[in-house]
């Protein structure tokens, strides 16, 4: 599955969410807040680890980037093709001298 079909499907299945009492809401700002609440466990995962001396275990971590690149894909909506935006912005940070 490429970005487009991904953001295709996921603002196909969230705005079945709108019933949904943990969501109540299944515009882009909800999803702003899942992906903060995202990065918030992202970052006690490092910080525990960190703490713990030890290396970050995709188990800890894994949904929690699922989630921000799911719930990208909410917050852009038909709005901003997140394909497209990526691929530019590779270009961008990552220019490759040939």
């Amino acid at each position: 599955m490429n970005l487009k079909e991904l953001q295709q499907e996921v603002n196909k299945r969230w705005t079945l969410q709108c019933g949904n009492p943990c969501h109540k809401s299944a515009d882009p700002g909800h999803a702003l807040v899942h992906m903060t609440k995202a990065l918030g466990k992202i970052a006690s995962a490092f910080n525990d680890a960190e703490h713990e001396q030890r290396e970050v275990r995709s188990d800890e971590v894994g949904k929690y980037l699922a989630d921000l690149v799911i719930c990208a894909a909410r917050f852009a909506q038909d709005n901003i093709d997140l394909d497209e935006a990526c691929l530019r912005r590779l270009a961008e940070k990552f220019t490759l001298n040939v």
